[in-house]
């Protein structure tokens, strides 16, 4: 509990840091940047609500290394990335996130797996489950989202998959690397379930299940 806690000094600290930023780069996309963007970037603060949503509507405990992970994605994809024209500006920027974003949202894989399973203990045979929610998770919600890009285009003609330039490269490219984040994590879910390791992955996995789930065993 006193490890929560501290996790949670910390995104609160982390999230003051998040809007101050976040503000910035609202003023510098209205400068420099498309009406689409601009959207975006006005929307970027909003990120910060869907980890306390999610605890309230799930009415699990705060794991709050879960918030601060989901909090530093958001910085990195919507606030540098879209607010700060990160990803046209920084090289490769576009794909690291992207593969981030396998990483996130294979753990949350992981997680989702146990909040449906029958039996919450962790057991050796749940590696084969638990790996295969990971890869499977992150590679839809990465398909959602390039959906999500493409229909954008239909609307606002901000070509955000450069369509224009490099053809079907960036959106293969962009799933390509998500699938790859994916196996970050059911690498970590391997080296857990097979060698009784946890990385830095399944850390963060740990700390939510000992919070909600443990007790339930």
């Amino acid at each position: 509990m006193e490890k929560n806690q501290r996790y949670q000094k910390i995104n609160q600290v982390f999230m003051v840091l998040y809007l101050l930023v976040c503000l910035w780069g609202i003023v510098d996309s209205f400068q420099h940047s498309t009406p689409y963007y601009m959207g975006l970037s006005l929307l970027s603060p909003l990120f910060l609500l869907i980890p306390p949503l999610f605890w309230k509507i799930t009415r699990l405990k705060p794991a709050y290394l879960v918030s601060l992970t989901v909090n530093l994605f958001s910085f990195l994809a919507f606030v540098i990335g879209i607010a700060f024209r990160g990803y046209g500006r920084l090289p490769f920027y576009d794909k690291a996130v992207h593969t981030l974003s396998g990483v996130l949202f294979g753990l949350l894989g992981v997680i989702f797996y146990y909040l449906m399973k029958k039996d919450r203990a962790i057991v050796p045979r749940d590696g084969i489950f638990a790996g295969y929610f990971a890869v499977s998770f992150a590679c839809t919600i990465g398909m959602l989202l390039e959906v999500w890009e493409y229909s954008m285009d239909f609307i606002f003609h901000s070509d955000p998959q450069h369509v224009l330039t490099t053809g079907v490269h960036d959106t293969m490219q962009d799933m390509i690397v998500c699938l790859i984040g994916s196996l970050f994590v059911l690498f970590s879910v391997w080296r857990f379930y097979r060698k009784g390791k946890a990385g830095p992955i399944m850390l963060i996995f740990l700390d939510f299940y000992e919070l909600n789930l443990k007790k339930e065993q």
